[in-house]
């Protein structure tokens, strides 16, 4: 597995914003394109991870300013991991994370956010903290954020 910005792999858009857009409907497959055309940096924010296999997308994540408009206040943000159900099980959910996190802490970053609904302990067990529970839309979900710098 290699994991590369998005700017290396392009073509990979269309996939990605069909995946993106089965997972979270919220945003149509047409706005997914869009968000991620503008995720193309490798050196700022925001930008896309994706995981490729035989040159293949399966998975990515990014790192945003904002990925959640009720706490405006909280930046940056781990947001939109997601792994094809055939790669999933074999940690690279786990290593797109770690490179997200690598290039927060590289961009300077002292602590990085997210939200999830359903994968608390998957964070959790690379080191992420819980922050609060809340409501979001409709659904639970829990903020929880990872400290990149230690005092």
């Amino acid at each position: 597995m290699q994991i590369v910005p998005l700017a290396a792999v392009p073509f990979s858009i269309p996939v990605l914003a069909q995946w993106l857009h089965r997972e979270w409907d919220y945003y149509s497959e047409r706005a997914w394109v869009r968000e991620l055309a503008g995720r193309r940096q490798a050196d700022r924010i925001p930008l896309t991870l994706v995981a490729l296999e035989a040159g293949q997308p399966i998975g990515t994540a990014s790192l945003t300013t904002d990925d959640m408009e009720t706490r405006p206040e909280l930046t940056p943000w781990l947001a939109s991991v997601l792994v094809s159900p055939a790669a999933r099980g074999r940690g690279v959910g786990s290593a797109l994370v770690r490179a997200v996190v690598a290039r927060a802490a590289a961009l300077g970053f002292d602590t990085l956010y997210l939200f999830t609904a359903e994968q608390m302990a998957l964070y959790s067990g690379l080191g992420w903290e819980v922050l609060e529970r809340t409501k979001y839309f409709e659904d639970e979900v829990t903020i929880m954020h990872l400290r990149l710098k230690q005092e």
